[in-house]
């Protein structure tokens, strides 16, 4: 990638100085909030709350203006009305700040003149600098190792290694969150907004070379400089997976993503063609692009598609043998050494020895879903591993065994090989198992469709991975 574009992004991901422009006493301030993230965050660098009407908000110095702070500053945030915004960004660029994050609203995105005007003012204050600038109308930046937050209450994941670039504030806090609760930690997030000067292809081409970011997300509306953004994911296949939400496809969609930030959707065939040919995943929506991610994240390389089903509840087995079928895997046909140990210690009636395997009341019996597990990792035709985590019974409050049964699964996820995926069901009987499950690395998901899915993609990234690899 461009060495000066890799330089100016690594400031902005991992300032060692930066400066809060529109702080207040009042703590539901925009720029407050800001100051509080970098706080919570635990931010190492000088930090320097700017506005000419205090003198300290947080028990930090407030300067009255940029010109004031001491020292050179790799990172303002910008969090002032739209119309100061041009006259701020010309002295950040002639103090020789490195990036500027202008998290106010009200430009292009109103569909009205007087924003479209103040972001060619902008552009024009950028002018002949090498200041880089993030936004308008975003909420910035979240980087764990350079300590900086999109909003209070973040903190710093260690040893997370999803990166995201969202032209959605909301969704970039909603995905930090929601990928928190499936052990999908991030260590890079970039609320992009407009996209004025850098755009989603700038961000791709940093994080496809980032040595901490092991897994791209995206939320896009428009995608500014395409034949770039599309270089880039060629070049990246195989070898991360970059998964795009990718809205604005409808009449409707275009419509409201033009007034959310000012972007054009495009066609959606086009775009749809051209990303599949680049490898991306693509999803529709956001639960879609966690599932995707549980498994990218957190499962082995795949070395197949052949899918063993363990399920004690049949109905949910055959939908699960269906949902299999639909996403391009198929069903393993099970050794005959593997259905004999099966049969040496499940009852003989109301199971079956094939797959989908039924334990039947044989789930009720403790230790069967373990050894089951257990015996379907040795069989050299099976390569991913699929549970239904319940019972036909109840036992000590234990509602259809499912905290027996998720006992049992991670249990055996410590000694199996195979990539061990679980299917429970919508309901919040099963909530505080999912997180258990997602908390020790176990993809754990609410419909078999949805783990068909994800696993549909995961199995499709490291196809290609190997064959890049040859």
């Amino acid at each position: 990638m461009d060495i000066r574009l890799k330089s100016s992004l690594d400031r902005i991901f991992h300032p060692s100085s930066a400066a809060i422009v529109g702080v207040s006493e009042r703590m539901d301030n925009p720029g407050t909030l800001f100051l509080r993230a970098f706080k919570d965050m635990g931010f190492d660098g000088a930090l320097y709350p700017v506005n000419p009407r205090h003198e300290e908000i947080l028990g930090l110095r407030c300067y009255p203006d940029i010109g004031s702070v001491p020292g050179g500053l790799d990172l303002v945030i910008l969090a002032v009305p739209p119309a100061a915004v041009p006259e701020l960004v010309r002295e950040c660029a002639a103090t020789g700040v490195g990036g500027c994050i202008v998290n106010s609203a009200g430009f292009s995105e109103t569909g009205r003149a007087v924003g479209a005007r103040l972001e060619e003012e902008i552009l024009e204050s950028l002018r002949g600098s090498e200041m880089r600038l993030v936004g308008p109308n975003c909420l910035g930046i979240y980087s764990a190792r350079g300590k900086i937050a999109l909003f209070a209450g973040m903190f710093p994941s260690e040893g997370g290694r999803a990166g995201m670039i969202s032209q959605s504030g909301s969704l970039s806090s909603i995905t930090y969150v929601t990928g928190m609760e499936r052990g999908v930690m991030f260590d890079k997030i970039v609320s992009s907004g407009n996209e004025l000067d850098l755009n989603c292809a700038d961000y791709l081409a940093y994080l496809s070379r980032d040595p901490q970011t092991d897994i791209i997300l995206a939320y896009l509306e428009e995608v500014r400089d395409a034949r770039r953004f599309l270089e880039t994911a060629v070049a990246l296949r195989g070898e991360k997976p970059l998964i795009v939400l990718k809205s604005g496809l409808t009449a409707a969609g275009n419509k409201a993503a033009a007034s959310h930030t000012a972007a054009l959707g495009g066609s959606a065939e086009v775009f749809e063609g051209a990303a599949r040919q680049a490898g991306i995943i693509l999803v529709r929506d956001l639960s879609q692009m966690l599932d995707c991610a549980t498994a990218l994240y957190h499962l082995p390389p795949c070395l197949g598609k052949r899918v063993a089903i363990v399920s004690a509840p049949g109905g949910l087995a055959v939908n699960c043998a269906d949902a299999v079928e639909w996403y391009g895997l198929e069903l393993a046909s099970l050794c005959d050494e593997t259905r004999d140990a099966l049969a040496g210690f499940l009852p003989a009636e109301g199971t079956s020895f094939s797959n989908p395997v039924d334990l039947g009341f044989g789930a009720v019996i403790p230790g069967n879903y373990l050894k089951t597990l257990s015996i379907l990792d040795k069989d050299p035709a099976v390569d991913i591993l699929l549970t239904v985590g319940s019972a036909p019974a109840s036992r000590d409050g234990d509602v259809g065994l499912i905290a027996a049964i998720t006992g049992e699964m991670l249990e055996a996820r410590s000694s199996i090989s195979k990539p061990l995926v679980s299917v429970l069901f919508p309901s919040a009987f099963t909530a505080p198992h999912v997180a258990r499950l997602h908390a020790a690395g176990v993809p754990a998901y609410l419909t078999p469709t949805a783990a068909c899915f994800a696993l549909s993609a995961y199995h499709a990234f490291h196809s290609t991975a190997s064959e890049c690899s040859t």
